[in-house]
């Protein structure tokens, strides 16, 4: 997935991000969270899903898909997390702070996260069966 990080460098309100690759024709998905606690004894996060965008190859821009604040919290492993950057998290924020017509929240919220989550650990377990 990502980079490992420890679980004392997600501060609380931060914004995260998870990278999960589909293909290189439509671009990978990322789920963006706000840190709600870390939970050193088992290195997880609590967070808040906030987004789910889509990475252009050909543009580097995202495009925001699912507004998913109405979702369930979640607690992952922490080395599925990476900083979201600045340059992500603003439109982010803006997107779902300030929304135009075409951006409406999901009525399918849940479900999206729920798949997005289950595609995650999927690639998971593809990958730790590449490297056995």
């Amino acid at each position: 997935m990502t980079d490992k990080y420890s679980t004392d460098e997600f501060k609380t309100d931060q914004i995260v991000c998870i990278d999960s690759s589909k293909d290189r024709l439509s671009g990978s998905l990322h789920l963006f969270a706000e840190v709600i606690d870390n939970i050193s004894i088992s290195s997880r996060c609590w967070a808040r899903p906030l987004a789910i965008a889509r990475s252009n190859p050909e543009s580097f821009e995202l495009e925001f898909l699912h507004d998913l604040r109405d979702t369930s919290q979640l607690i992952l492993p922490t080395n599925f997390f990476r900083y979201a950057l600045d340059t992500e998290v603003i439109p982010l924020l803006s997107k779902l702070y300030n929304p135009t017509k075409e951006w409406k929240r999901a009525t399918n919220a849940q479900r999206v996260l729920y798949q997005f989550i289950s595609d995650l650990y999927q690639l998971q377990e593809l990958e730790r069966r590449k490297t056995n």
